[in-house]
């Protein structure tokens, strides 16, 4: 590593957790490895978030990375109880379904990876650097200027105490729930913001007992002395107790022997407890989406755009897809294959996407926390939010009879455009495969079985366009093994889907055009804004 600067990047991302991280494997993918600045001297030991949704694997198989998030397995990785009660010991008030249940059998071919946050973020460093990326630790954006030929960035090194401008055509600004970058752009947020503050304490004991034989994810306990969640670090004897604080309340309160009381009222028997570490801060759980995810030449994204309760893995999976919207786009763009305006569909798709999630995530962990509601209508809303979220518009052909920003079943997906390209499994050369492991850095058309002049067309579009779109075709060069490919696609056997590389649709048709070429020319240079 050295400490010399570049003074120019094609793009620069502020923040490394993550949103950060996934953003730089992206924007390698597709042939724009970034600068990466992150404040954290070191990277965060606490696990954080413990699995990722079939969705958000999804987008790490497009990449190559499915198969190291899934060979890194969490300590509770075969835990599966979330629920509520007054104590450990006490019944459960209420049990959530099982968060890596198979809910999501058939939607994709990928499952659930059980990976805690702190091991998934070196496995993305290591990919993004050996993919050309820059990563700088103990570096943060202090100033932004933001003008028409780039943004005039200013970072500091912490380790030296230098100052850096360094001009970038793009900055993504992953830089957290409290990010620097946001502010420096006066974007506001809506949403309820804070629900509530917490203080972990760290300890060991032994719950066989208490516990019961439950392999719990968490545990919110919540009786007269105390209110809070238990999580399990290591699956055996280390343990978090995250406690709420009341608003008079602060970190300096809670000392060794009060969170000892708490730790027994908590678990409601008196088990020897030794305290490890308490935190030095509250944390805040927080509900809030930002007005804007684009301003100029910077693009918001992850916390720093959204921050969520922790419930159903939905801050990662959401940062995660944010990074991926604006990487395939970004690097489109740098690659000369799409116009400027494609960038301003970023904040048209993904916003209402932070909004409606960001509400979805405050309802499921008030539930959790006690308010009266059915937590089975939760898991279902949350399951269509997972796969079934279209968006109002952006880079796509839209189609009167669909309705825009709606949310749909998953189980009868539309193929619409706006809509995340469905599953379907196929078969090449005797070999398994879905439709998800044909997406490309380009748009990828997909023709009908009597689509054979489809082929044809996107050769000759590529030629006349130099935007290289791939064409599979079903039933020649791929088999569809269920025989249901047009039927889940709403295509007629001679029509053909525009499959974008973020896997959501651009594009159909549900039978053969008058002119192949010319239709899809048109199409492509609407999808990417040329």
């Amino acid at each position: 590593m050295t400490d010399h600067f570049p003074a120019t990047v094609p793009v620069l991302v502020a923040g490394g957790g993550v949103t950060g991280l996934s953003a730089a494997v992206f924007l390698a993918r597709f042939g724009v490895p970034p600068l990466v600045v992150e404040r954290r001297a070191v990277p965060a030991t606490d696990p954080r978030a413990r699995a990722l949704n079939p969705r958000t694997v999804e987008l790490y198989r497009m990449v190559g990375l499915e198969e190291a998030v899934l060979a890194t397995r969490s300590p509770v990785a075969e835990h599966t109880v979330v629920a509520h009660a007054e104590t450990l010991v006490g019944p459960e008030l209420m049990r959530l379904p099982n968060r890596l249940g198979p809910d999501t059998e058939g939607l994709s071919p990928c499952g659930w990876a059980a990976i805690d946050q702190n091991q998934l973020e070196p496995l993305l460093r290591a990919d993004a650097v050996a993919a050309g990326a820059d990563v700088r630790d103990h570096t943060e954006v202090v100033a932004v200027v933001d003008g028409p030929a780039g943004v005039e960035v200013t970072v500091r090194d912490h380790d030296t105490g230098t100052e850096h401008r360094v001009v970038a055509e793009h900055l993504v600004a992953a830089d957290g729930a409290h990010s620097p970058v946001r502010a420096m752009l006066g974007i506001p947020h809506d949403g309820p913001g804070t629900i509530a503050r917490k203080i972990n304490v760290y300890f060991e004991a032994d719950l066989d007992e208490p516990l019961a034989g439950r392999k719990i994810v968490a545990l919110t306990l919540r009786n007269a002395a105390v209110h809070g969640f238990l999580t399990s670090i290591d699956g055996v004897r280390r343990w978090r107790f995250a406690i709420s604080l009341r608003p008079e309340e602060g970190a300096a309160e809670f000392t060794e022997a009060r969170c000892v009381e708490l730790l027994k009222a908590a678990i409601g028997v008196d088990v020897p407890v030794v305290v490890d570490r308490i935190s030095g801060s509250p944390w805040e759980i927080r509900g809030q989406s930002a007005r804007r995810m684009r301003v100029g030449r910077v693009l918001v994204a992850g916390d720093a755009a959204h921050t969520m309760p922790p419930v159903g893995t939905f801050g990662v999976a959401t940062g995660v897809q944010d990074a991926f919207n604006l990487a395939w786009k970004i690097g489109l763009h740098h690659g000369g294959l799409a116009g400027p305006g494609l960038l301003d569909t970023y904040e048209t798709e993904r916003l209402p996407v932070a909004q409606e999630t960001t509400r979805l995530t405050v309802d499921r962990y008030e539930l959790v926390n006690g308010k009266p509601g059915n937590p089975r209508e939760s898991a279902a809303r949350q399951r269509m939010m997972m796969f079934g979220h279209t968006y109002p518009e952006g880079a796509f052909v839209p189609e009167a009879a669909v309705v825009p920003g709606a949310l749909e079943d998953p189980d009868h997906p539309s193929g619409a455009p706006g809509s995340r390209a469905p599953h379907v499994p196929l078969e090449r050369d005797g070999t398994p495969l879905s439709t998800v492991d044909l997406l490309d850095v380009v748009p990828v058309l997909f023709a009908g079985p009597a689509g054979a002049g489809w082929a044809e067309a996107a050769a000759e579009v590529a030629r006349a366009s130099g935007v290289p779109v791939r064409c599979h075709h079903v039933g020649r060069d791929v088999v569809d093994v269920t025989g249901r490919f047009t039927e889940v696609y709403g295509i007629a056997e001679d029509g053909a889907v525009l499959v974008r590389p973020d896997g959501f649709v651009a594009w159909r048709t549900t039978g053969a055009a008058a002119d192949r070429v010319a239709t899809l020319a048109e199409v492509v240079d609407r999808v990417l804004f040329r």
